[in-house]
């Protein structure tokens, strides 16, 4: 390691890599074994490793103390550092410090909006919420109430909750430069509340609240307006307060359905709502129930080890795997699925048949990049990406990086990394 900056070996590759995968976004083996004719298999079906200019390029280190958070935006690193109530931004074109600011809090989370070009730097033992002008560093505004928490950041606009009674929560949507109000409105979502599509930095489309009487409304993001609402067939509070522990209710949105899976007595039910209207497109009593994901052309369910696979015209079961904790659509091709060992490793599903493509061991999915432990050199992780015609390729190998806290944003690559300095890396996804 030289100046604190992570080793990357560019000129090795994964042990045998070789001809690389054929489909789109392919993934490679994790683990090479001792074995052989296993080894000679493997390598086999490895990606190839890029070359020439081809390869991850290290762009920043910033500051030598860990970063207790960290976001990128298009241009910028913003990091915040454990007991230092301060935020900085780095440039990416350069990699030199831009700004810092001093805040009344420290941050133990960052959150970007590029509609409004706004940083949310928020506290995680208190209260304490900073909206930073992302270009300058100044505080555009500030909130420490006790009862407010900030819900979503997108679009230019932040939605913030105030619980006002035992049942009821207060919404209040405001601009996220000036934090002046667009719209209010108080609900009950004592029983289910999702901000929809809603990814951080993103505006989401629509808010739904559900009532413990299992009431839903539906709510537009943008005016607080009631897009629909009406009875969702479900009590809570006989579903969640058994003494034995076995009955329950859950719900998710899957795209523009709402599915409420429970299991009552013993009897297990899954239900499909439309959102747009809150009317019942399908039920399915006796089948599989639990965590419902979505698996692209399919719906998963999982629980208890099993994924269940259902067709989402009406829920019939397609597929079933056990020893599996959860799986989910990976592109329009696959599902990633982890097992549920302590140290949970992956495989590629085809999501008509539940059948293995590939078995991926310990990665972790950024994006579009691949980050793939390596089972031999312990700390080594491996960055994999896809070229034009989907063939995987070998990029560069972080031996630092800590996988479990990286990022990912466009080309760029952010981890936090074991010597403390949070670093990032420019990703060649342009192979061909």
């Amino acid at each position: 390691m030289a100046a604190g900056v992570p080793i990357i070996d560019l000129d090795l590759t994964p042990p045998g890599a070789g001809r690389a995968l054929s489909w789109r976004r392919r993934l490679t083996p994790a683990r090479p074994v001792l074995i052989t004719a296993v080894v000679l298999l493997t390598l086999a079906l490895l990606g190839g490793a890029a070359s020439g200019g081809r390869m991850l390029s290290h762009v920043l280190s910033a500051d030598p103390q860990p970063a207790a958070a960290f976001v990128l935006s298009d241009d910028s690193l913003f990091t915040a550092s454990f007991g230092d109530p301060a935020i900085r931004r780095w440039r990416l074109a350069d990699g030199e410090l831009s700004w810092t600011a001093k805040l009344p809090q420290t941050a133990q989370d960052l959150v970007y909006d590029e509609a409004s070009r706004v940083l949310m730097a928020r506290s995680g033992i208190d209260p304490n919420v900073s909206f930073l002008d992302a270009d300058t560093g100044a505080v555009l505004w500030h909130n420490e109430s006790p009862d407010i928490a900030v819900v979503t950041m997108g679009g230019a606009r932040v939605l913030l909750q105030t619980n006002v009674a035992e049942s009821r929560r207060a919404l209040r949507l405001v601009d996220a430069r000036t934090g002046r109000p667009v719209w209010s409105r108080v609900v009950d979502s004592t029983g289910y509340f999702d901000p929809g599509d809603y990814l951080p930095g993103r505006a989401p489309a629509r808010l739904i609240a559900v009532d413990t009487a299992g009431h839903a409304v539906v709510l537009r993001y943008s005016d607080g307006s009631v897009l629909a609402e009406g009875d969702l067939d479900v009590d809570f509070p006989a579903q969640t307060n058994n003494a034995f522990g076995a009955d329950y209710a859950t719900i998710a949105t899957v795209g523009d359905i709402l599915y409420v899976s429970r299991r009552d007595r013993g009897v297990s039910t899954l239900t499909a709502w439309s959102i747009d209207s809150v009317t019942r497109r399908w039920q399915v009593t006796g089948g599989p129930a639990g965590y419902v994901v979505d698996c692209g052309p399919v719906i998963c369910v999982a629980e208890d080890g099993l994924v269940s696979a259902l067709d989402p015209a009406d829920g019939r079961v397609l597929w079933q795997r056990r020893g599996l904790g959860i799986a989910f659509r990976y592109d329009d091709r696959s599902l990633l699925a982890y097992d549920e060992s302590e140290n949970p490793e992956a495989m590629l599903l085809d999501p008509r048949t539940g059948a293995a493509r590939l078995r991926l061991g310990r990665v972790v999915q950024l994006g579009d990049a691949l980050l793939r432990a390596d089972s031999v050199r312990i700390g080594r992780n491996w960055v994999e990406v896809a070229d034009d015609d989907g063939v995987l390729h070998v990029v560069g190998a972080l031996d630092t990086a800590v996988a479990s806290r990286c990022a990912s944003r466009g080309q760029y690559l952010a981890c936090a990394t074991s010597t403390g300095a949070t670093q990032v890396w420019r990703i060649p996804f342009h192979l061909t």
